[in-house]
C-alpha cells in the first residue's frame, strides 16, 4: 500500500489530443491543491516526456511516487516505457475507446483518488520487454516495452524475410510481413490480431508470433522468459522497421539484427477495482472492443 510520503510527489500525464484532457487535468490539479498534495511535476503533456532531454525534469521523474495517466491505453504505453527505468507506480485514467490497461473510467477518477489516500488498493506489477539494436556500428541504447516489439516490412509489398533465433539457436526463417515479439500484456494486442494466443498477464513468457507468414507450419510460439529472442533481416532487398508499443520505427537492414528479452524493470499499475484479467477479458469480448 501507499505510505504517506506517496501524498507528496505526485505526477499527472495527459494526452493532449483528448478534447476533455486539459479540462480533467485542471480539475485534478484544483483538487490535489485543495488537499495540500503537491504535485511532483507539473501537468506534463505525454509529448513533451517523450521529446524532453532535460535533466531537471529526469530528476523529478526520479523522486515520482505515483503518476495519474489521462488518456487512453497508448497514453498508457507511453508513460510506461518512459516511467519504467524509475519504477513509478501508474494510474490509468480512460479518456480513449479502449481502456484494457487503464483501470478508471473517468467520472471515477476522484473517487479513485480517495481510495488510493485511504490505502485501498493493490499494485500489479506487469513483465516488460527489453530490446537492443545491433548493427555495424554496434550495440544501440535499450528501449523497453509493455506491449511488443515488432519487427515489420514497413510500407514494401515484398515480403520480409527473417531469421528467429532462441538462446543462438535458429527457430525458423519466416518469410512473411513481419514477426511480434509480445509480452504477456501485449497477448491482447497486434499479436492476438496475428492470430498470437492471449496469455495470462501475471505469467513470465514471450510470445513470437509470425505476420501473415507464408507457409502453413508458421505458427505462434510461447518461450520462457529466461530466453533471449533475436530477429535477423536476410531480405537483401526489403528493410525491417522495428517497433515498440506501436511508436515510430528504426530501419532494420539486411543482416542486422534486434535482441528481446525480459527486462530488468516492471511497470506497477494501481489497482482500485477488485477485477481479475478475465473477467476484463470477458467484458472487453462481449462489447467487441479488442
Amino acid at each position: 500500500m501507499l505510505e504517506e510520503m506517496y501524498l507528496t510527489a505526485i505526477g499527472v500525464i495527459m494526452n493532449e489530443e483528448k478534447p476533455q484532457a486539459h479540462e480533467v487535468a485542471r480539475k485534478m490539479a484544483q483538487w490535489l491543491s485543495a488537499r495540500g498534495i503537491q504535485m511532483g511535476i507539473p501537468l506534463t503533456k505525454v509529448t513533451e516526456l517523450v521529446n524532453s532531454t532535460s535533466h531537471e525534469l529526469t530528476q523529478k521523474l526520479e523522486k515520482l511516487d505515483f503518476v495519474v495517466v489521462l488518456g487512453g491505453d497508448g497514453t498508457l504505453l507511453n508513460t510506461a516505457r518512459l516511467m519504467a527505468p524509475f519504477q513509478v507506480p501508474l494510474l490509468g485514467v480512460n479518456l480513449g475507446r479502449l481502456g484494457f490497461l487503464t483501470e478508471i473510467e473517468e467520472h471515477d477518477l476522484f473517487p479513485a483518488l480517495d481510495q488510493v489516500i485511504a490505502g485501498n488498493y493493490t499494485i500489479e506489477e506487469r513483465m516488460m520487454l527489453q530490446a537492443h539494436i545491433i548493427s555495424e556500428e554496434g550495440a544501440s541504447p535499450i528501449f523497453y516495452a509493455l506491449n511488443d516489439v515488432v519487427v515489420t516490412k514497413g510500407a514494401n509489398p515484398r515480403m520480409l524475410r527473417v531469421e528467429a533465433f532462441v538462446d543462438d539457436e535458429l527457430v525458423a526463417t519466416y518469410s512473411s510481413d513481419g514477426l511480434i515479439v509480445a509480452s504477456p500484456t501485449g497477448s491482447t494486442a497486434y499479436s492476438m490480431s496475428a492470430g498470437g494466443p492471449i496469455v495470462s498477464p501475471d505469467l513470465q513468457a514471450m510470445i513470437m508470433t509470425p505476420i501473415c507468414p507464408h507457409s502453413l507450419d508458421a505458427r505462434p510460439l510461447v518461450i520462457s522468459q529466461n530466453k533471449v529472442i533475436h530477429v535477423t533481416v536476410r531480405s537483401p532487398y526489403v528493410d525491417g522497421l522495428v517497433t515498440v508499443d506501436g511508436q515510430p520505427g528504426r530501419p532494420l537492414r539486411w543482416g542486422e539484427s534486434v535482441y528481446i528479452q525480459k527486462a530488468s524493470v516492471t511497470c506497477s499499475l494501481i489497482k482500485i477495482k477488485n477485477r481479475s484479467f478475465f473477467r476484463i477479458l470477458h467484458e472487453k469480448m462481449q462489447q467487441g472492443r479488442i
